[in-house]
């Protein structure tokens, strides 16, 4: 039960990392279609250059996350995630206060990381022990 906890840890944490790389890529390409389905479609310049911004935050993050689990720095890689739980909560909190209806990845997307890092924290105290 352990090892399949372990490696739910890492396959769950990895296909996570490549969702983050996969859409803030598609997004720095097409920053006008990717802020659609974010909630809050832009239009102008200045928007476009904000949502490139917002998903270069998630590329670092899918940085430092590759690193950690490529080099089984599993206690660095859960406060990672830890502190990554913050942005759909922070996401749907701004949302929700300018009247938009969060979509509902944001919801998912908390929750598996939450899954992630509560399973990323297990291995890393095994790992210690």
């Amino acid at each position: 039960m352990k090892k399949s906890l372990d490696i739910a840890a890492i396959a769950l944490t990895a296909l996570l990392l490549l969702g983050f790389a996969v859409l803030s890529f598609r997004g720095l390409i097409d920053p006008q279609q990717a802020s659609v389905r974010f909630g809050t479609p832009v239009s102008d310049a200045a928007g476009a250059l904000f949502y490139r911004v917002y998903l270069s935050r998630n590329l670092v993050i899918v940085a430092a996350g590759a690193i950690f689990l490529l080099s089984r720095q599993w206690t660095p890689l859960a406060i990672l995630l830890t502190m990554t739980a913050a942005l759909p909560v922070f996401d749907m909190s701004v949302l929700s206060l300018n009247g938009v209806t969060p979509p509902l990845f944001h919801p998912v997307a908390l929750a598996l990381i939450a899954l992630a890092a509560a399973l990323l924290w297990r291995r890393a105290r095994a790992a210690r022990a």
